[in-house]
């Protein structure tokens, strides 16, 4: 009974992830990477000003478009 299950199973695990071929296309479009997502400024003083600067990339093949930044 154990080898008949496993013989059902294998066709429809070997066709959902290697026969489909949606899986394999690349994702087209705009593609956002962060190289940090968290800074820590660690103590600041009250009234003093800091600046840190995040690089964001675009590893996509489409224009990226930032339309708004919140600060957390």
């Amino acid at each position: 009974m154990k080898r008949l299950w496993k013989a059902m199973l294998l066709p429809f695990f070997l066709f959902a992830f290697w026969g489909n071929p949606v899986l394999a296309e690349e994702v087209k479009g705009p593609k956002i990477v962060l190289k940090e997502l968290l800074f820590d400024f660690g103590h600041v003083k009250e009234g003093k000003t800091i600046e840190h600067t995040f690089k964001v990339l675009n590893q996509g093949d489409q224009t990226l478009e930032i339309k708004q930044v919140k600060a957390g």
